[in-house]
């Protein structure tokens, strides 16, 4: 096997002094990642996949080209749920289309990495109010004398399947173990007036006092009846309603999930010894899952990671780090801001600046009507400047450049409003720094049942709430099912989009709640109110949250690459992956991280359709930034250095993606491109 000398060690050494307590002889304790993990209360469940009724990578469908046009029975079983979770996967984060790249630059699978073995199984301290969903996929041909393993916590809120169709089809492609996760979020959605949940394998299930579902909001205490009797046919979710701030723990649980996968390895293999010091571990994942597995390399204490690929992580930096981002040589004015406070930032103005001369052509999802109302809106309260429409939605996009947007970004606003991305988040996130109960209605918000008329409080679609655990998102919206609602509306409860302030009269996106939102994350008076005395005390808490998710930028020498798409709307270059290089230099003066800026990239590689240019998949970027550091670790090759990539969006969803389109992250970039990095600084070129 190949050896790797970090880690390993120091666990081998303390369960020999502590024979009693690894279950070990006398005479032979027994080595470490033989041993069933504290944080497992069962044995990991067993499935074999043929590759052909059953895959790995294409459930129940047989083929890839068959996953994507897979429809769920109205009965459906465990298999036909993972199936769809599976399909979710490929089509919720990737451009599926031929001319995008599907099938060419990825959506590729062997079949031998299409069969193989697949381990499920729960973490969780007895609570039942973790219950992390882990699942670890062997193919047929993991080759044993150089084993290999890639950690892969799923992104956003999703479930735990959620990278299995990216970053996990690699992996299985490679022959190497793929550990998942669902960093303690996933599809925990409580439909509270029918008491259902779901079981680990996605079924719906009675919730009662169950402690061995996803989630279960009975067991937190909160007054659910009054609730209910109030607010008929609300959902509560894990990530935003589970009183846990799982953010905290999104590493500690990938490094859980790598240590059942050794563990796993060592069952699926008995004879063999698989550890740290002899299993290459590459943690990688995109977005929060990003995060997770960067917080993972952070903390990681026993050695278990050996190299790190991020794509366009959510990072929370240090408070005042002293740290300096600058363009071609300009400091930008706001870097380093955590996800809440720009989130809050962008619910106030990106529906107002869509509808400024500079994105003309670009609107397409936003209501502009009420997009026109929200500027109205905010110049009475004088957040925004100007006398008309024009000058009002020009200043609104200023205000979005000054806080850390780069132009770049600008025609996403649209869809980011309009697909309600940057309130779901706000909600989200509010609540879970909070630890809010679903009770306490954050800022006039709920997640109610909806139907195709728009009128909520009603009950949730079975079918689509059926699907829900492999079809959903972890955040505030399930088509069919439920979305997010202003309660605080004026005339009643009101779907989010569609919802008018009492502040203004008019359907305006609810600014009283996107200014609600926002004086939780400053703690000041935002437009024309001041915090209340139970608004302060809120942003106290979210303040406390938010300071558990901080990154230390120390990832121990870790080889690791971020990459991070220019044009990314959700989560901005300069509050999260252009500081952190600064701070990990700042930090680890003999750094081995490097970072690739790719041009006309963004968030969401799904969506790249929709907008009025054609952008590239960061998704290709990321698989380069996995053979690099496959490269990097199989036989030393040096990681390129940090670099600015020129990709070029193509004319037309229908133009086919090709090299022009997708240059090489290059082995020796030229000055043009070079990323300069030094203690507590970085400048990234035009």
């Amino acid at each position: 096997m190949t050896t790797y000398k970090r880690g390993g060690t120091a666990a081998l050494s303390l369960c020999t002094l502590l024979l009693a307590a690894c279950g070990g002889s006398d005479d032979k304790p027994a080595a470490p990642y033989k041993l069933r993990p504290s944080f497992l209360l069962a044995e990991p469940q067993r499935s074999d996949y043929d590759g052909v009724s059953q895959g790995l990578l294409t459930g129940t469908a047989g083929t890839l080209d068959a996953l994507l046009s897979f429809k769920l029975p109205a009965q459906p079983t465990a298999a036909d749920l993972r199936t769809l979770a599976i399909q979710t996967s490929y089509t919720g984060l990737l451009d599926v289309s031929a001319a995008g790249g599907f099938g060419s630059y990825y959506g590729k699978v062997s079949a031998a990495a299409n069969r193989g073995s697949e381990y499920t199984a729960l973490a969780d301290d007895g609570s039942g109010l973790r219950n992390v969903s882990m699942v670890v996929a062997i193919p047929s041909h993991f080759d044993s004398a150089r084993p290999c393993i890639v950690a892969v916590p799923s992104s956003g809120s999703r479930p735990v399947y959620g990278e299995l169709g990216t970053i996990g089809e690699w992996a299985l492609n490679k022959g190497c173990a793929v550990a998942m996760n669902d960093k303690g979020g996933g599809m925990g959605a409580h439909d509270l007036d029918r008491d259902q949940s779901f079981a680990p394998d996605g079924r719906l299930a009675s919730a009662g006092s169950r402690k061995d579902l996803g989630f279960n909001a009975n067991l937190l205490g909160d007054d659910l009846a009054s609730f209910r009797a109030r607010y008929p046919n609300r959902i509560a979710l894990k990530h935003a309603h589970g009183k846990q701030n799982p953010e905290k723990d999104w590493g500690r649980y990938t490094l859980q999930s790598i240590q059942l996968a050794l563990y796993v390895l060592n069952k699926h293999f008995p004879g063999q010894d698989f550890s740290p010091a002899n299993t290459r571990v590459i943690a990688s994942s995109i977005s929060n899952g990003g995060a997770a597995v960067l917080r993972a390399a952070e903390q990681d204490g026993e050695g278990l990671i050996h190299g790190v690929v991020a794509g366009e992580p959510q990072l929370n930096l240090p408070e005042n780090a002293g740290l300096t981002v600058r363009r071609a040589g300009v400091a930008v004015p706001q870097a380093g801001k955590p996800l809440y406070d720009y989130t809050t930032m962008a619910a106030l103005y990106q529906a107002c600046a869509t509808q400024s001369a500079a994105l003309v052509g670009s609107s397409a999802f936003v209501i502009a009507p009420y997009a026109a109302n929200r500027c109205a809106a905010l110049a009475a309260q004088g957040l925004v400047n100007g006398s008309n429409l024009a000058e009002q939605a020009a200043d609104a996009l200023a205000r979005l450049h000054a806080y850390g947007w780069e132009a770049d970004s600008d025609p996403l606003h649209d869809s980011h409003a309009g697909f309600e991305f940057t309130e779901l988040v706000a909600h989200t996130y509010a609540n879970a720094y909070a630890r809010a109960a679903v009770s306490e209605s954050l800022c006039g918000y709920s997640v109610a049942g909806i139907n195709a008329g728009y009128q909520v409080g009603v009950a949730p679609d079975a079918a689509a709430f059926r699907a829900g655990w492999a079809s959903g998102g972890g955040l505030g919206f399930l088509g069919g099912a439920y979305n997010l609602v202003a309660d605080g509306a004026l005339g009643g409860p009101a779907l989010y989009l569609l919802a008018s302030s009492a502040s203004s009269g008019q359907p305006d996106f609810y600014l009283d709640g996107a200014t609600c939102l926002r004086r939780l994350a400053t703690g000041t008076t935002v437009g024309q109110r001041a915090p209340s005395a139970a608004e302060a005390a809120l942003a106290a808490r979210i303040k406390a949250g938010i300071a558990e998710v901080r990154v230390s930028g120390d990832l121990r020498g870790k080889p690791a690459v971020i990459v991070h798409g220019r044009a990314d709307a959700l989560i901005p270059v300069n509050h999260t992956s252009r500081p952190y290089l600064a701070l990990n230099r700042k930090v680890e003066t003999a750094s081995a991280l490097r970072y690739y800026e790719v041009v006309d990239a963004n968030h969401f590689d799904a969506l790249v359709g929709f907008y009025p240019r054609t952008l590239v998949p960061l998704h290709v970027y990321t698989l380069r930034a996995l053979e690099l550091m496959w490269a990097r670790l199989d036989k030393g090759t040096p990681l390129p250095e940090s670099q600015l990539v020129r990709a070029k969006a193509r004319a037309s969803a229908a133009s086919p993606l090709t090299d022009a389109n997708l240059p090489a992250i290059a082995a020796a970039p030229g000055a043009g491109e070079l990323i300069s990095v030094s203690s507590g600084a970085i400048d990234v070129p035009n």
